[in-house]
């Protein structure tokens, strides 16, 4: 049976996700290589569980979450993802009565003080719907073991109650991932794949005017004469060059009727 990657934890910004992520690839603690069952689900998808999971094109590894539950529109407090669970009453958007909320003043002298911020405080703050639900936390990164490997796509899905959030241990209370040091360039935030990636695989090749001119009128038609090239007729400091004028022989025929209309002429 497949278990949460840590069973209780609140993880407050990029650094504490990506030290979750190093406990993983040191096998401190295990990642989750497939779907959870629905028991699995009902046991362990709760407030202060934290699963990782790297996604994985074939059949036998993960492509997306999915915890069997209803989220409504994600929110982004960074570098999170976080959706509000909604709940069968939520329908009418009555969901959050006055007594669900909590008071404006809750994490004035509270744990939002201590530490780094939090962007679930931050999410808790902002929200005017305090429900009983779930809130789901989500984050993404790139991972690069070596330089010579393929990054890898790792995903890091909390949950957490507003009720509980205020005494769920960070990692600094964690006697394991209190002592993890993160390595540099292993971790790179997901948000910013699109444009690196955009990068890494060259500009994007667009036709330009000069690769592929366009052939000039004249040269479309039957016996035109092409015109000379505009620099060819442009001297150096910008004045008009003269060509001489090329005589053309006329053709016999022509220059019969050209006599003939001459000596009518002089009669």
């Amino acid at each position: 049976m497949q278990q949460a990657t840590h069973p209780r934890i609140h993880v407050r910004d990029a650094r504490d996700a990506h030290t979750v992520f190093e406990a993983v690839r040191l096998n401190y603690l295990r990642p989750v290589v497939r779907r959870l069952n629905e028991m699995e689900r009902a046991t362990y998808v709760r407030s202060g569980a934290l699963f990782v999971w790297i996604e994985c094109d074939d059949d036998a590894g993960l492509k997306r979450w999915t915890d069997g539950r209803v989220w409504g529109q994600s929110r982004m407090r960074e570098p999170y993802l976080f959706y509000d669970e909604k709940l069968p009453y939520d329908h009418t958007g009555l969901g959050g009565s006055e007594a669900n909320r909590a008071p404006a003043f809750r994490f004035v002298d509270g744990v939002s003080r201590a530490g780094p911020s939090s962007s679930a405080l931050s999410h808790q703050e902002r929200s005017t719907n305090h429900h009983k639900g779930l809130v789901k936390q989500a984050y993404s990164a790139w991972v690069m073991p070596n330089p010579y490997a393929r990054p890898q796509k790792w995903h890091l899905t909390a949950y957490f109650t507003y009720a509980d959030l205020p005494h769920l241990p960070t990692i600094d209370h964690d006697e394991l991932l209190s002592r993890i040091e993160v390595p540099e360039g292993i971790y790179r935030s997901g948000k910013t794949r699109s444009r690196e990636d955009d990068d890494l695989s060259g500009p994007r090749s667009s036709p330009s005017l000069s690769s592929s001119p366009s052939p000039p009128t004249s040269a479309l038609l039957p016996g035109s004469r092409s015109l000379p090239p505009l620099q060819a007729a442009i001297g150096p400091h910008g004045t008009l060059l003269t060509q001489p004028r090329v005589q053309v022989g006329r053709l016999p025929e022509d220059q019969r009727v050209i006599q003939m209309l001459n000596s009518k002429h002089i009669r």
